[in-house]
C-alpha cells in the first residue's frame, strides 16, 4: 500500500517518547518549523488523547491520534519521519522501507545502549518494544547528533555508517545558549535528576531517593532549611512520580511538566548520577554535582561506555557528607569547577553554539 499510496510533499511525521509525550528533540524542531515559512507540512503523531489536545489547540490540524485510520492515512502519505526514541515513537505503525527516517535521539550517550547491549538486556529496557527496536534501529537514513563523540558512539551503538551523520547540535539545546548569555539571579534551587534503571519498579525507588539512599527526608529538609534552598526531583520519564511531606522538596514527573529544559531555568544546581541531561546543562555553567550511590551495581547492569570519571566532571561524590559539602560550596562559589565543565562541554558538544534548528531545516527541507 505505501508504495502505491501517492506521498504528500512536504509531508513530515514527528513523534516521541514511545507516542507518550510531546517532547524532547522532535518537539523542538517541531514547533519551530511551525514557525516559518516553507513548503513542510509537519504532523505530530501521539497514542495520548492529553497529548492530542495539547497540541490541536496550539497547532490545529496539525497532529493525529494513533491508532485511527487518520493515523494510517498520515502515515502512509507522509515523505519523512522523525524521531526522538526508536520507531515506537510512530505508535506502533510497523516500518516502511519507502519513509525517509531521520532520527535526533534524546540524549549524549554515557552508557552501553543499542547493539552494544545483548538482546536479553535490551528486552529489559524496552519491554514489549524489544524487538521493534532491534529490527528499526539501522533503519535510518540520517541521524542528527552535536559531535564527533556522539556519531561515534551511535555509529558503533546502531551500526549506522558514518555517512549518515551531521553534525548540526540538538534542536531543545538552542534556547539553552540564549539562557546562558542572559545573567541570572542568584537562587537556591537544586534540580535532582535521576537516570533509567530498570522498568516494573511501580513508583521507581530512584523516584524517592534524595540524591542517596542514606539521606532520609528529615536530613534533606534540615539541610534544605539551613540553606534556604529547594530541592526538585525529576523522576525519569517511564517512572511514577512521588510525594514528600517536606515543602521544600517537590517531585516533578513529565506529566506536571514535559520540558525538563523549563525546570533547568530555574535550577541553580543539577545533582544526578548517570543521565546525560547534564550535558545540556553544562550549556547554563552551572554546578552540577554527581552522586552515583550505586556505581560498581549500575556498571555490572548497564555498562558505561567509559571508566566513570572519564565521563563527568567533579565533583563526584560518594557519600552523604560530600554530597552535603559539595552543594554548600556550589551554592557559595557557584564557579567553582567551571573549567572542567567547559572540557567537558567541549567534547559533548563542541562550538556550535545554538541554531541547530536552523541547520536541520536546511537539510531536510531538500528532497530525501
Amino acid at each position: 500500500m505505501s508504495f502505491f499510496i501517492p506521498k504528500k510533499k512536504g509531508m513530515i511525521l514527528f513523534g516521541s517518547n514511545e507516542g507518550q509525550l510531546y517532547s524532547d528533540n522532535s518537539r523542538a524542531l517541531f514547533e519551530f518549523i511551525h514557525t516559518k515559512q516553507t513548503h513542510l507540512r509537519p504532523i505530530w503523531i501521539t497514542s495520548n488523547p492529553d497529548v492530542y489536545h495539547q497540541v490541536e489547540s496550539e497547532y490545529p490540524d496539525s497532529v493525529v491520534l494513533a491508532p485511527s485510520i487518520k493515523s494510517v492515512y498520515y502515515y502512509l502519505r507522509s515523505e519523512q519521519i522523525v524521531l526522538s526514541f526508536g520507531w515506537q515513537d510512530m505508535c506502533k505503525m510497523p516500518w516502511l522501507p519507502s519513509k525517509y527516517v531521520n532520527q535526533l535521539w534524546h540524549g549524549v550517550p554515557l552508557k552501553k545502549l543499542g547493539l552494544l547491549k545483548s538482546q536479553s538486556e535490551i528486552k529489559k529496557d524496552y519491554g514489549k518494544t524489544a524487538d521493534l527496536f532491534i529490527r528499526a534501529s539501522k533503519n535510518v537514513d540520517r541521524f542528527f547528533v552535536a559531535s564527533e563523540y556522539e556519531k561515534e558512539m551511535h555509529s558503533a551503538a546502531f551500526s549506522i555508517p558514518h555517512d549518515k551523520f551531521r553534525i548540526t547540535g540538538n534542536p531543545r539545546n538552542d534556547h539553552l545558549y540564549t539562557i546562558s548569555q542572559k545573567e541570572k539571579l542568584p537562587g537556591r534551587t537544586i534540580l535532582y535528576t535521576p537516570t533509567f534503571r530498570k522498568r516494573g519498579e511501580a513508583s521507581g525507588k530512584h523516584s524517592q531517593i534524595l540524591i542517596h539512599p542514606e539521606i532520609d527526608e528529615e536530613q534533606m529538609h534540615n539541610f534544605l532549611l539551613e540553606n534556604n534552598a529547594n530541592l526538585i526531583i525529576r523522576p525519569h520519564w517511564i517512572t511514577a512520580s512521588h510525594t514528600f511531606s517536606s515543602d521544600r522538596i517537590e517531585c516533578v514527573d513529565h506529566e506536571k511538566e514535559p520540558d525538563l529544559h523549563q525546570l533547568f531555568q530555574e535550577a541553580d544546581i543539577l545533582v544526578t548520577d548517570y543521565s546525560s541531561a547534564f550535558i545540556d546543562w553544562l550549556i547554563l555553567d552551572r554546578p552540577v554535582i554527581f552522586s552515583p550511590y550505586d556505581l560498581e551495581e549500575y556498571t555490572h547492569n548497564n555498562g558505561l561506555l567509559k571508566d566513570y570519571t572519564e565521563l563527568v566532571p567533579p565533583p563526584i561524590c560518594y557519600t552523604p557528607v560530600e554530597l552535603f559539602s559539595s552543594i554548600s560550596e556550589a551554592l557559595k562559589n557557584p564557579a567553582t569547577h567551571s573549567e572542567q565543565r567547559e572540557e567537558m562541554k567541549q567534547i559533548y558538544l563542541e562550538d556550535l553554539a545554538g541554531g541547530a534548528c536552523e541547520r536541520i531545516l536546511e537539510i531536510i527541507s531538500q528532497e530525501p
